[in-house]
């Protein structure tokens, strides 16, 4: 029932001409008095939105008014996703109209973080399409927000380790190779949750080869892949960053930006398609088949008979991770299922929460370890900053943009020191400690400590040769997968040494600024207490096997 508000309202609208259908950055029409808009074909995130809050809110006319040309702006231009966001963190704070800026002052340290970024881009909005007397409010939240907290080390969200990426890949591995390609399936196969595990399967895989979001893995159709060598004809991509033939069976993928402000879904291709490995080629050629096949019987379902060139042809602008509505979809004319996939449709595409995945594997830090897709690009990213990748290459590799691969870059000190501990220490245990060693080996070159006590091996004495640690030996060695730790040598001498030699470099450190000294030693002391511990765990567990 519409009320006396909402009618003066609508009326105000259209004497001001501005009209009530806006067109979505999705290419969805909605109806902006609406309670509900439905600005996504699929039941992706964000799909649809609740605004009665909005429309039956007793705000003033014009608060309500100018709240509205906010949320139209982020429907024409942001994904819906943000737009969901932005609507439902506004409505707590909001509901009222704008409050005046002491009042947002009063209450802003109680919000929470979320909250504190949806008003600040409401009013940062506001200030962008002219409305300058909200500038305070806008110069009071910017300042104001509170600070970014990075999660990528976090053992529960953060970066994998080692172990725990092996048993996620051994895990997807596993699940792909009991999937039997040659299975003859019938069409009520292909409207089954048995045929969305084998897209997800798929699709995880594809993830993590590529660490890119489920949104883009959601976008992508077959004519997105093709033969290493092949040329996409893409006008956005220069043919000189396309993959060239490597001399095996390979494909290559184009991956289209997510989040590209202003424009539709698969506008915007990244610049370098993606070159994928000869053996995830040949499992999505697999995949490939069973899916044709799968058309092909809806087809002759709906009394259409099309032969395998045309079949192939068609299905180019086809998604390659469908949503099962698409095998019962009532179609009575070719043209119509040959015109409803183009090459910028995404009808019948699987949403991105559909090839979102929560997966439980093994940890060697804790009792259980969940996986997200966004600790793949974690990884991913944590890795790539380890071993030093500049910004741009790692932002290619994984699609993310150069400022949020830039987080990972200019970590500080203590977020570097937990990479050091989490990653590159499994290595060097994997390799240092991969046989008990209390002698060196016949020929074998000794290193010895600073009290000429030995203290350990070389496994490889020309890449000692090229060493280029600052600090030495031994105190550089620890940490290195070519040092081979004696069980039974003093390295708590070392230590002492090492702890020593830091409280003297603190005391006297001429200029506090120059302080990597400090850090590789802080650094080369936690290596020497995991090597500590390791070795009294070793020597504990051979006495303990030596009394039975």
């Amino acid at each position: 029932m519409i009320n006396s508000m909402e009618i003066r309202r609508k009326e105000n609208l259209l004497l001001d001409g501005i009209p009530l259908m806006v067109i979505c950055k999705s290419g969805m029409e909605v109806n902006i008095l609406d309670n509900e808009w439905r600005i996504l074909p699929s039941t992706s995130k964000g799909y649809l939105i609740s605004v009665d809050w909005l429309h039956s809110s007793p705000m003033p006319d014009k608060d309500w008014r100018q709240l509205l040309e906010v949320f139209i702006h982020y429907l024409r231009t942001k994904a819906a996703s943000t737009v969901s966001g932005v609507v439902c963190n506004s409505k707590p704070h909001l509901v009222n109209g704008f409050p005046d800026l002491a009042a947002l002052k009063s209450k802003w340290s109680g919000l929470p973080t979320h909250q504190k970024k949806t008003i600040n881009q409401v009013f940062g909005t506001l200030r962008k399409l002219g409305h300058k007397n909200f500038a305070g409010h806008h110069e009071f939240t910017k300042n104001h927000l509170d600070r970014e907290s990075s999660n990528f080390l976090n053992p529960a969200k953060g970066a994998l380790t080692e172990l725990e990426f092996d048993q996620l890949a051994k895990l997807i591995n596993n699940t792909l190779a009991t999937i039997d390609w040659s299975q003859p399936a019938n069409l009520s196969f292909y409207r089954t949750t048995v045929f969305r595990r084998i897209c997800n399967a798929v699709a995880s895989k594809l993830m993590i080869a590529t660490v890119r979001r489920p949104i883009q893995l959601s976008l992508l159709k077959w004519c997105d892949l093709i033969p290493a060598g092949a040329n996409f004809k893409n006008h956005d991509i220069e043919v000189m960053n396309e993959v060239g033939t490597l001399g095996a069976s390979t494909l290559q993928l184009r991956v289209y930006h997510a989040k590209e402000a202003g424009s539709g879904p698969r506008s915007h291709p990244e610049r370098y398609p993606l070159h994928l490995s000869e053996e995830l080629s040949m499992t999505l050629l697999q995949y490939k088949k069973l899916y044709m096949r799968g058309v092909n019987l809806f087809l002759e379902s709906c009394g259409f008979r099309v032969e395998q060139e045309s079949l192939l042809h068609m299905a180019s602008n086809m998604p390659i991770f469908p949503s099962l509505e698409l095998f019962s979809w009532q179609v009575s004319c070719l043209n119509t299922f040959m015109s409803a996939f183009t090459s910028k449709s995404t009808l019948f595409h699987a949403s991105d929460a559909q090839l979102t995945f929560r997966l439980t594997v093994p940890s060697d830090r804790a009792t259980t370890c969940i996986v997200t897709n966004n600790r793949i690009r974690h990884t991913a990213l944590t890795r790539g900053a380890q071993q030093g990748l500049p910004v741009a290459q790692l932002a290619r590799i994984t699609g993310v943009t150069i400022p949020a691969a830039r987080h990972y870059i200019d970590m500080d000190y203590e977020s570097r020191r937990m990479i050091d501990e989490n990653y590159l220490g499994n290595e060097f245990l994997k390799q240092a400690f991969s046989a008990s060693v209390t002698l060196a080996p016949e020929g074998q070159e000794i290193i010895v400590s600073h009290s000429f006590n030995e203290v350990g091996g070389v496994r490889n004495k020309p890449t000692c040769n090229t060493c280029v640690a600052k600090l030495g030996r031994p105190l550089g060695c620890y940490g290195c997968p070519n040092f081979r730790p004696f069980l039974e040598a003093d390295h708590r001498a070392e230590l002492d040494f090492a702890q020593s030699k830091l409280d003297i470099n603190r005391r006297f450190l001429i200029n506090p600024l120059e302080t990597k000294s400090i850090s590789r030693l802080e650094t080369q002391i936690e290596w020497i207490k995991i090597t500590i511990a390791l070795c009294d765990d070793i020597l504990l567990k051979q006495k303990a096997f030596d009394v039975k």
